[in-house]
């Protein structure tokens, strides 16, 4: 009898083993090069309100508008695993030194994530550039990294806006993971010029985020399958997902900071953003909460006031001597 227990629970554990790796390289598929988003007229669901439509079909007017009114400057970085990517930079007639760069999320593009900031971006007069990630919307690359290759790709963005202007100043404005790309470089050597940023909804660690998408979404245990994510990970894409951490990098910053989330946020949750804002070693943060937005929704929840505190912020910071 005692033999038969050893077996079934032998033959027990090698299932749960089995369902745990088969379930991590799912996750890791589906996360790795994930299918293109809806966004003609997407459904509401776990992760945002009811009028996600009406937030796209925004967006999708805000591009037409743009498409029709503005011909930004199409300018590519290379990256250091050979990958080609593209930039789109909107400089503003009236001859402005300063820039806002726009850095896109998870599964998106630069166009749908900031189409309905760019237009206000360069009517307070400064230029607008948005960066374009890779493997997302067609771009080059099989795989997105998380913000973890991203980040070093940012200073590249950064140094091709100095070659524009090299006496002009720079803040960093990011959402979901371009906000954690932003926070996780805040501690690099970058250059002089880039005086601040905006983060919109960005995470602790990549790491971090799967373990909550894993407990919210499958309702299983959470840390095995980040930890077989993050096997996987390191075996085929050289990425540790453990080791970047936005709060790590937070420690060792400076930089004037607008900490942004929203309170219904269960995508990246509100938690995130408060261990991010408490580990900034900035003197000058601010964390603001829309408490009925989800995620990177603020903007089109709280349109008036989004815009007044991104923009208060951003004249205080170009101003400061």
């Amino acid at each position: 009898m005692k033999k038969i227990y050893k077996v079934l629970a032998a033959a027990g554990a090698v299932g749960a083993v089995a369902y745990t790796a088969g379930v991590a390289f799912l996750t890791y598929k589906t996360f790795v090069s994930p299918p293109e988003p809806e966004r003609e007229e997407p459904k509401a669901g776990k992760f945002y309100d009811d009028d996600i439509a009406d937030a796209a079909k925004e967006t999708n007017e805000a591009i037409a508008a743009l498409e029709e009114k503005y011909t930004p400057e199409e300018v590519y970085i290379y990256t250091d695993d050979g990958l080609t990517l593209p930039g789109y930079f909107y400089i503003n007639e009236n001859g402005s030194k300063n820039t806002i760069m726009c850095v896109h999320g998870y599964n998106t593009n630069s166009d749908f994530a900031f189409a309905t900031m760019v237009e206000p971006i360069l009517s307070r007069g400064y230029n607008c550039f948005l960066v374009n990630h890779r493997h997302f919307n067609g771009n080059e690359g099989k795989f997105t990294g998380f913000g973890i290759l991203e980040k070093n790709e940012l200073i590249k963005w950064i140094e091709l806006v100095n070659s524009y202007f090299p006496d002009g100043k720079i803040i960093l404005y990011g959402t979901s993971m371009g906000a954690a790309t932003i926070m996780q470089a805040s501690d690099q050597d970058l250059t002089e010029n880039v005086v601040g940023f905006i983060e919109d909804c960005g995470f602790t660690t990549c790491y971090d985020e799967f373990r909550f998408l894993t407990k919210s979404v499958l309702h299983i245990p959470s840390k095995p399958i980040a930890d077989g994510v993050n096997v996987l990970t390191k075996a085929f894409l050289d990425i540790d997902i453990k080791t970047s951490d936005s709060r790590e990098a937070l420690k060792n910053t400076s930089l004037p900071a607008l900490f942004i989330h929203g309170g219904r946020d269960n995508f990246v949750p509100t938690y995130m953003v408060e261990e991010c804002f408490e580990a900034c070693a900035s003197e000058d943060k601010q964390l603001i909460i829309y408490d009925s937005a989800r995620h990177v929704h603020s903007h089109f929840k709280y349109k008036e006031q989004y815009e007044k505190d991104i923009f208060d912020f951003a004249e205080r910071i170009f101003n400061k001597e």
